[in-house]
C-alpha cells in the first residue's frame, strides 16, 4: 500500500524529529487516544527520534499486578511532521546475488511508486526512475514508518538513490539534496491512525515508573477509572474498577476486568505506580455475599454498586468474612462465594481459609453446641455431617478424576505432535481449556473431610449420650 506523503497533513507538534533529539511526552489529545482499540480516551503523546506514539490501555491483572499497557505508532497526518517530500513510497527490494554478476547492486533499497507533480522530490529530479537507498546517511532498519517521520519532520534532507540504465549496463547513484514543501495550515491534530507497534529503542524509557504513575492520573480523571475512597481495618483506600485487556486477536474476548485496590489516590500520581491489591472480577459480576482477598484479608461484599453506562464503580461495602460452618458440615465448598471466577489459587486460599475457620469452629463452638442440644437437633447434626462427607468424598474423586483426565489429554497432544513432526506434517492445533482445579485444592477438601471426621466423632458421642 502506497503511502501518499504530500497529501497528507501536519503532525501535533512541529518540532523535529532529529536521530539524537531527547524523547519527550504530554497528555494525550483525547480524540486521537481514543481510535486505540477499546476506545480509552487517554494516554501520554510520546515524541521520539522513531516517530509519534500514543501510550496507552494501562491494565493490572493477576498475570501482570505491576501492570501493562500498550504502545500505538501515530501515523498519517497526526503522527508526521509538517513537510512533505511529495513522493508515493512503493516497496522495499532487497538483493543478493553473486559478485560475478557485475552490473547488478547488491543490497537493500526502497521504490519510489510515484513522485506527484508540484512535488518536492520531482522539482529536485527524484522521480519514479530512482530508488531510495537511505535519507542523510540513515535507512532506518527500513521501517517506513520511521523513515516517513524523520523526513517529514525536517526542511531539507539529502537522499541517495539509485538508477538503472538498461539491462546489464549498470547501476548509476546519485545524492539529491531536496527542500522540502511545508505544510500551511496545519490538519486536525486527531487527524491519525493508531497502529500497533513494539519499538525496542523506547522499552527503557516506558519502564520509567514516573510514566506510569503520570499515565495511572491522567486514567483516573475518566469518569470509568475515577477512584472510590474507600475505608477498610482503618486504612484509607481507594478503588478502581480497570478494564479488561484489549490487546488481543482482531473478534476475540478482553481479559476480565479486575479490581483495583490502591494505598494512595491513583489521581494524585501515587509514588507507587502499581494497585497494593487486585481482585478479577466474576463473570457473572460484583454481587452481594461475594468473596473477596484484599491485603491478606477476606472479606465479604455487604453492597456493590456499578454505573451502567460508564462501568466505574460507585459504591464498594466490605465486611470481614465468616464461615458459613452449616455449608461447610454439610460437605459445601467455599469457592461458591468467589463467583464465576477460574483461578485455583484463589479456590485453594479461600477453601484453606474455611479449613482454618471450622478448626476453630470445633474447638471454641460445637463443644458448647453439643452441651445445648438434644435428641432432634443432635441427630440433624450426625445426619448432616455423614451427608457431607459423602458429598466431599465424591467431590474430591472428580477433581482428581479431571485432572488425570487433562494430564492424559495433554500427554495425547504431545505424542500426537511428535508423532507429526517424524512425519514431517503439521501437528493439530488444539487449545487446551485452561485448569480450573489442581490437587492442592483435592488435598484441601481431603483436610475438610478429616475434619468433618473428627466433629462427626464429637457429635455422635453426644448423641449417644442422649439415648441413653
Amino acid at each position: 500500500m502506497p503511502i501518499p506523503l504530500l497529501l497528507c497533513a501536519l503532525m501535533q507538534v512541529a518540532s523535529p524529529a532529529t536521530a539524537d533529539a531527547p524523547i519527550t511526552r504530554r497528555p494525550a489529545l483525547p480524540a486521537l487516544a481514543a481510535k486505540a482499540p477499546g476506545r480509552p480516551g487517554y494516554g501520554l503523546h510520546i515524541t521520539a527520534p522513531q516517530g509519534q506514539f500514543i501510550f496507552t490501555n494501562l491494565t493490572y491483572s493477576l498475570g501482570a499486578p505491576r501492570g501493562g499497557g500498550a504502545l500505538y505508532r501515530v501515523t498519517g497526518p497526526a503522527g508526521w511532521g509538517p513537510y512533505r517530500l511529495g513522493i508515493e513510497l512503493g516497496i522495499i527490494r532487497h538483493y543478493e546475488l553473486p559478485p560475478d554478476q557485475l552490473g547488478f547492486y547488491r543490497g537493500t533499497f526502497l521504490e519510489i511508486k510515484k513522485a506527484l507533480d508540484g512535488g518536492a522530490a520531482k522539482a529536485a529530479g527524484l522521480d519514479e526512475d530512482w530508488s531510495i537507498l537511505s535519507v542523510d546517511g540513515q535507512n532506518f532498519d527500513w521501517n517506513l514508518n520511521t523513515l516517513v517521520a524523520y523526513f517529514t519532520s525536517r526542511p531539507s534532507i539529502e537522499v541517495q538513490a539509485l538508477k538503472a540504465k538498461g539491462w546489464m549496463k549498470g547501476i548509476k547513484q546519485k545524492t539529491f539534496h531536496i527542500q522540502l514543501r511545508k505544510l500551511d495550515p496545519p490538519p486536525d491534530p486527531a487527524d491519525g491512525v493508531l497502529v500497533s507497534e513494539q519499538v525496542p529503542a523506547l522499552q527503557p524509557y516506558l519502564a520509567d515508573p514516573r510514566l506510569w504513575s503520570e499515565l495511572v492520573a491522567l486514567r483516573s480523571t475518566l469518569p470509568r477509572f475515577t477512584p472510590l475512597p474507600m475505608e477498610l481495618s482503618g486504612k484509607h483506600i481507594w478503588a478502581i474498577r480497570g478494564a479488561g485487556n484489549h490487546q488481543t486477536t482482531q473478534g476475540g474476548p478482553t481479559d476480565p476486568i479486575t479490581l483495583e485496590f490502591w494505598g494512595e489516590d491513583p489521581a494524585t500520581g501515587p509514588k507507587e505506580s502499581y494497585p497494593d491489591t487486585l481482585w478479577p472480577e466474576p463473570a457473572d459480576g460484583l454481587r452481594e455475599g461475594r468473596a473477596m482477598e484484599v491485603e491478606g484479608h477476606w472479606y465479604r461484599i455487604q453492597k456493590a454498586g456499578v454505573d451502567p453506562t460508564s462501568g466505574r464503580l460507585l459504591t464498594l461495602t466490605l465486611q470481614p468474612w465468616q464461615a458459613d460452618v452449616p455449608t461447610l458440615l454439610g460437605g459445601g465448598d467455599a469457592s461458591r462465594e468467589l463467583g464465576a471466577i477460574h483461578a485455583p489459587a484463589l479456590q485453594e486460599s479461600l477453601e484453606q481459609r474455611a479449613n482454618e475457620a471450622l478448626v476453630e469452629w470445633k474447638t471454641r463452638t460445637l463443644p458448647g453446641l453439643l452441651a445445648s442440644q438434644n435428641l432432634g437437633p443432635a441427630e440433624d447434626l450426625v445426619i448432616r455431617i455423614e451427608k457431607g462427607l459423602l458429598k466431599l468424598d465424591l467431590e474430591v474423586k472428580g477433581i482428581r478424576s479431571r485432572i488425570d483426565a487433562t494430564a492424559r489429554a495433554e500427554a495425547e497432544r504431545k505424542a500426537q505432535a511428535e508423532l507429526a513432526a517424524r512425519d514431517g506434517k503439521t501437528a493439530p492445533q488444539v487449545q487446551a481449556a485452561p485448569a480450573t482445579e489442581s490437587e492442592r485444592l483435592a488435598d484441601l477438601l481431603e483436610q475438610r473431610k478429616a475434619i468433618l471426621m473428627a466433629i462427626l466423632g464429637s457429635a455422635k458421642q453426644a448423641l449417644s449420650n442422649l439415648r441413653r
